[in-house]
């Protein structure tokens, strides 16, 4: 499927200075390639928040589309946009972190892990553990960390610190390719190779702003004018699930000339359930705006690759963790659209 950036930029015009979206658009290209109907677009054009799950090709992926109307500027957003430590408060998220650079320990110095981790890392072993971590950091905790001591908490948090920086420096000298192995498994899983499949399953980028996917697929030795990185650490929690230790590697650019931001979101560590995520929030200016002031769409696609995930039956995860997600993603859209409006 074409998602809605790859429809939206093939129907803009070719002149480098094109700031407005064609005419009928975009719900021609909501409902084309999103597959939005009628009474969808219009809810997304009233203001509502509109979200749907899109269909992949692999049973442990997930992806999801949603969509809301902000009646402020795209000027307006994109200043907000970068004031990072209030766009990074989302809904479930209890404590994150900007890393410096290079990353150093202060950076992770409110990094606590959960009890649940504590307890579950006795019991870690390579190829079996039910924390997400490479499988030489297992046996660096198995080595290292007295688990009967009082104190056993506080030397986890120490180390995990330690690594996350270490990890963090790494991946900004080495990009995707120096992301970790997940050796909790039988098998380890690479993140960097999740990732890289969830960027080839978004064509939209690579058919239509290939110089966004090249600089997200070639980081850190490439380069795209007026492009922004950063990254940070996050403790979230979906409803009924462990709370997620993550580091994510966050890339904003507003192509010159067109009427939209994007924002790349690119997991490059999950303690739980992921073995890759990528989400990509599209800021596109909105023709149809009520207020003379102008408005914008804010559009997410969110792709999310599981370690596994049952389907049907008593044991129908993904259909549990598809709803989970989808709420999620109605709490954030609507809490955007209340921040950037003042309400």
């Amino acid at each position: 499927m074409r998602l809605f950036l790859s429809a939206l930029l093939l129907a803009l015009p070719a002149a480098p200075a094109l700031a407005q979206l064609p005419a009928g658009e975009p719900d021609r290209f909501l409902s084309k390639y999103v597959g939005l109907d009628a009474k969808q677009i219009a809810q997304a054009k009233r203001g509502e928040v509109v979200t749907k799950t899109l269909n992949v090709g692999d049973q442990d992926e997930v992806a999801l589309f949603g969509i809301v109307a902000i009646d402020v500027p795209r000027a307006q957003v994109t200043r907000r946009l970068a004031d990072l430590p209030s766009f990074l408060r989302a809904p479930g998220r209890s404590a994150f972190a900007l890393f410096s650079e290079p990353a150093t320990t202060a950076d992770v110095a409110a990094l606590s892990a959960d009890a649940s981790d504590v307890e579950a890392l006795k019991k870690c072993r390579p190829g079996d553990c039910d924390v997400k971590i490479p499988g030489q950091t297992i046996e660096e905790f198995s080595r290292s960390i007295d688990f009967s001591s009082p104190h056993a908490a506080a030397q986890v948090n120490a180390l995990a610190r330690q690594r996350a920086v270490q990890y963090v420096n790494a991946y900004r000298r080495g990009g995707t390719a120096a992301m970790l192995d997940y050796g909790d498994q039988k098998t380890d899983h690479s993140a960097g190779a999740a990732f890289a499949q969830l960027l080839a399953e978004s064509p939209y980028l690579y058919d239509y702003v290939p110089e966004f996917r090249k600089y997200l697929e070639s980081y850190p030795s490439g380069s795209l004018p007026g492009a922004s990185d950063a990254i940070y650490w996050s403790m979230d929690r979906l409803p009924s699930l462990r709370p997620i230790f993550g580091i994510t590697h966050l890339t904003t650019w507003s192509p010159a000339g067109a009427p939209l931001t994007l924002v790349a979101a690119k997991q490059l560590y999950a303690s739980h359930y992921f073995l890759g995520a990528f989400t990509l929030t599209t800021v596109l200016d909105r023709p149809d705006a009520p207020s003379g002031a102008g408005g914008v769409y804010w559009i997410v696609v969110q792709r999310l690759h599981f370690d596994h995930l049952p389907s049907g039956g008593l044991l129908n995860i993904r259909g549990r963790v598809i709803g989970k997600l989808q709420e999620q993603m109605k709490n954030e859209l609507a809490g955007r659209k209340a921040a950037f409006e003042g309400k």
